[in-house]
């Protein structure tokens, strides 16, 4: 059973992003995705608050708590958690400590030149990686970055995954992954996902709304 997931959306509480919990409803409904997973930066209070607002209101979309991890050497996400991992650990640390939680590991926008990614060198193959990070919206440039990334993970044998990496309403489900699940749920989910069921797809944030979200962040 195929669906669709944005696996990489923020929400007001991380700092940069827009979005309120209500509003992340919404637009997943608008934009007519089965679900989102909650990635802000080092908290997971915008996940929580969200899978919330999600039962609040009846909408029954599929909300996987997560977080968006800072380590020394760039971001990785934590998928299926609920407890915060701390910032400024080593990347191999933090995936162990995502993984005694009961998370799984993507590595976010690895090779990007305007964020902090771990980037494509082999010797992230030993980390304990489960996944690779393909497809993001908020790369620039888009296409070339997003290649280099998904010939990477074809080279490798690496689960592959995208996410809009929104940080404001308009922007969610620019990118997403389907993932071809045996039941719907957040464990079948992260299964899905460890097992490489997962086609990414997407495209770049619009110029525009770069340009309204430096505006309205002023």
């Amino acid at each position: 059973m195929p669906i669709k997931i944005d696996m990489h959306v923020h929400t007001c509480y991380s700092g940069d992003s827009l979005t309120t919990p209500s509003e992340l409803i919404a637009q997943l409904k608008r934009k007519r995705l089965d679900g989102a997973v909650i990635t802000d930066h080092d908290t997971v209070l915008g996940a929580i608050k969200t899978v919330e607002a999600n039962r609040s209101s009846n909408e029954k979309l599929i909300i996987i708590p997560g977080i968006e991890v800072s380590t020394r050497d760039g971001h990785i996400l934590g998928v299926g958690l609920t407890k915060p991992i701390p910032k400024g650990l080593g990347v191999k640390e933090t995936i162990e400590l995502i993984h005694e939680a009961g998370g799984i590991t993507i590595a976010a926008h690895p090779q990007t030149l305007f964020k902090d990614g771990i980037g494509l060198s082999p010797k992230i193959l030993s980390l304990g990686l489960d996944a690779l990070e393909v497809v993001n919206s908020s790369l620039f440039p888009f296409k070339p970055l997003t290649k280099m990334c998904k010939r990477f993970a074809e080279r490798h044998n690496m689960p592959q995954t995208a996410g809009s990496d929104s940080h404001m309403p308009e922007t969610i489900g620019l990118s997403y992954t389907i993932i071809d699940v045996d039941e719907v749920g957040v464990d079948a989910i992260i299964e899905a996902v460890r097992r490489g069921s997962t086609i990414p797809l997407g495209k770049a944030v619009p110029v525009s709304l770069r340009i309204k979200k430096i505006l309205k962040m002023k």
